[in-house]
């Protein structure tokens, strides 16, 4: 018997099989390794889809959530491109051997090009899933493929000459005989089916301004999941079984958050249950093995338990306010103050949406009202900077975690630049703590330092401009760190990662523990509720557990401050610097 045999035949034993789907929440190696290690009940675990060349996808926003568990979304095939993702799958294979069979899911515009994905990728991949399905791709990849089951035969019969690993084509439901597109893919030789991607394309309207919420070439339409495509996943997957048989594997998928649900998609003739969109609403990431656990004693038991792990309300529902209030500190930060309150913990962040332009994360300054430092550094930025006292302006969140706890009683909090917006709400939760709390602030710009008077923090501080010695106010460390030095210390760091690097260094130098050096980054955060993967570190998803990582978690990674950023995507949006009530607001859609 082949590996790819044994592999089939592996997806074909057992009543409860699950797996991850691509662009959901395993698009990084380390989520892969972690669902690997943490989730035992998923067997098959899937990548984002790659192509040949980086793809930086679409800008902000690429998801939204138009009711509970009913969410939309345009990424546009984010991804590092082929060399780059053979190498961290490569390296995630030599690092771990996976429990788990991993699906690696490929998308391109032609026969070549698939064929030369599948040679480079087959090393590494248990399954190779092809992408024929996204409905928001550009033109020739995707659905452009999945909605000709005469094209569908062409490339299957090609690529299945070429590849060594079994092949999945995974599917698009928004064609009119979904049989006969797996019928086609089954004749021309493919392993087994994938389905179903994504309903639509729609265009959802933000309801104060007209304007379409998602960011795409493709008009702002993007493609359904969660909850709202339950049934017409359930169909499809029914119409393939009919369509090819018995004998053929099939990943099913769509809508899927409950066991009820798993069973119900298995009667229609899945093997393998996908699980996606539901993971948003897990609200903590080390909760998530146990929502999985519960599914899977639901579906073995008749019961519902699953259910209470699910946040009940919207994850991502967007806020009206108005700025109320604009400081100038230089040309290039700015504080906006809004018009409402913004309760929040420390470390937690939100997003700020201008319709028409795009949205980004920034830290919280302060809560009563919601206050955020804004540095100018690129065309959402520049928007903001335009906009004046009065206009109107969209707000979801928080995002995130409290930063960690730690039971020493010295607390040094290194603020560098912009990161010294988190230091209000840090330093009050640490004194609430009943700690002895000393702020060291060091900024390129004078008039960065000026932000302090404005932001109403607690003494003692320290405030120094670099005047060409980079980072300069660590020189005040030694004097800042309690009677019995710095392994009596904790430390909490905030800036830009070169400044976090020389801050880290100097700590650890002066006997710091590095369980007790504690930086806040500034990953990659689209979506702020665990879908896209994108601010993954050492296994952990910031924007469910927090931006602050300790320097031994980031040790125990292969990680530092300094080379984190050459760590993520090359396409990866940067921040460019977060609960929200109010009344309920949903996405328009037209037509509907």
């Amino acid at each position: 018997m082949t590996h790819g045999q044994r592999i089939l035949r592996r997806m074909r034993g057992g009543s409860f099989k699950l797996a991850t789907v691509s662009g959901v929440l395993t698009t990084r190696p380390g989520m892969i390794e972690w669902i690997d290690r943490m989730v035992p009940e998923v067997e098959i675990i899937t990548t984002k889809s790659y192509q040949l060349r980086p793809n930086p996808g679409y800008r902000e926003p690429v998801v939204l959530e138009q009711d509970v568990g009913c969410f939309a979304n345009a990424v546009g095939l984010r991804n590092p491109g082929m060399a780059a993702g053979v190498r961290e799958l490569t390296e995630l294979r030599r690092r771990r051997g996976l429990r788990s069979l991993l699906n690696v899911s490929l998308s391109a515009n032609s026969i070549e090009d698939f064929i030369e994905l599948v040679r480079n990728f087959a090393p590494v991949a248990d399954i190779l899933e092809l992408n024929f399905s996204c409905p928001h791709a550009a033109s020739g990849y995707g659905s452009s493929i999945g909605a000709d089951p005469r094209l569908v035969y062409r490339y299957v019969r090609a690529i299945r000459s070429a590849a060594t690993a079994p092949i999945f084509p995974k599917l698009t439901p928004n064609v009119a005989d979904i049989g006969s597109i797996a019928r086609a893919a089954d004749r021309a030789g493919a392993d087994g089916i994938t389905a179903i991607n994504t309903v639509g394309p729609e265009l959802f309207l933000d309801p104060g301004s007209g304007q379409p919420i998602l960011s795409n070439p493709n008009g702002g339409r993007g493609g359904k999941s969660g909850e709202w495509i339950r049934e017409k996943a359930l169909a499809a997957v029914a119409d393939i079984r009919r369509a090819v048989g018995a004998e053929v594997p099939i990943i099913g998928m769509g809508g899927v958050s409950s066991a009820r649900d798993i069973r119900r998609m298995k009667q229609a003739g899945a093997d393998v249950v996908g699980l996606g969109s539901v993971f948003a609403r897990v609200p903590r990431q080390d909760l998530i093995p146990l929502y999985v656990g519960a599914l899977r004693a639901d579906f073995e038991e008749g019961l519902a338990n699953a259910d209470s792990f699910l946040a009940s309300g919207r994850l991502m529902e967007y806020r009206d306010q108005r700025i109320e209030g604009i400081r100038e500190f230089g040309e290039t930060l700015r504080m906006i103050t809004l018009d409402g309150d913004l309760p929040a913990s420390a470390s937690q962040y939100a997003f700020l949406f201008i319709p028409g332009t795009g949205e980004k994360p920034f830290s919280i300054a302060r809560c009563r009202p919601a206050t955020f430092l804004v540095r100018r550094r690129g065309p959402f930025t520049d928007a903001l900077f335009r906009m004046k006292e009065g206009d109107p302006l969209l707000l979801r969140g928080p995002y995130g975690a409290r930063m960690p706890d730690s039971d020493r009683k010295n607390a040094v909090v290194v603020a560098g630049g912009t990161g010294i917006a988190l230091a209000p709400l840090l330093i009050r939760t640490l004194l609430g703590q009943g700690k002895t709390v000393t702020l060291l602030f060091g900024s390129s710009r004078e008039e960065d330092l000026t932000v302090l008077r404005e932001l109403d923090i607690p003494r003692p501080q320290v405030a120094a401009a670099d005047r060409g010695r980079p980072a300069r106010v660590l020189s005040y460390l030694p004097r800042h760190i309690g009677p019995q030095g710095a392994a009596d210390s904790c430390f909490y760091n905030v800036g830009p990662q070169g400044f976090l690097a020389r801050a880290c260094r100097r700590e650890l130098a002066l006997g710091a523990d590095a369980a007790e050096i504690y930086v806040s980054l500034e990953t990659p955060s689209l979506c702020g509720v665990g879908l896209c993967g994108s601010c993954e570190c050492g296994g952990r998803l910031l924007c469910k557990e927090g931006t602050f990582v300790s320097l031994r978690h980031l040790d125990r990674h292969g990680l530092s401050p300094e080379s984190f950023p050459a760590h993520l995507p090359e396409h990866a949006h940067l921040p460019e610097q977060a609960p929200v009530h109010g009344e309920r607001r949903k996405a328009s859609v037209p037509g509907s």
